[in-house]
């Protein structure tokens, strides 16, 4: 049902609506939120993928400070 949709839009049509979604997602505040996870799925049907990726997770390090010093003890 889909391809019969994408099928009918011309090249330049389906470029120009990719590069919206790209600029779309990109921009947006909230990555992971529904709404864009739909127009990933979206997008990555106008590009052929099966899936779109993910933002890559961040790592977070706990702060280097001992628990004694920010805590003010006198040792």
């Amino acid at each position: 049902m889909a391809n019969e949709y994408l099928q009918t839009l011309a090249d330049d049509e389906k470029s120009a609506l990719t590069a919206l979604l790209k600029r779309i997602i990109d921009e947006d505040r909230y990555p992971l939120s529904p709404r864009i996870g739909r127009l990933r799925g979206i997008l990555a049907k106008l590009e052929g993928l099966k899936t779109a990726p993910l933002p890559p997770f961040r790592h977070y390090a706990p702060p280097r400070a001992k628990a004694a010093q920010r805590r003010g003890s006198r040792g």
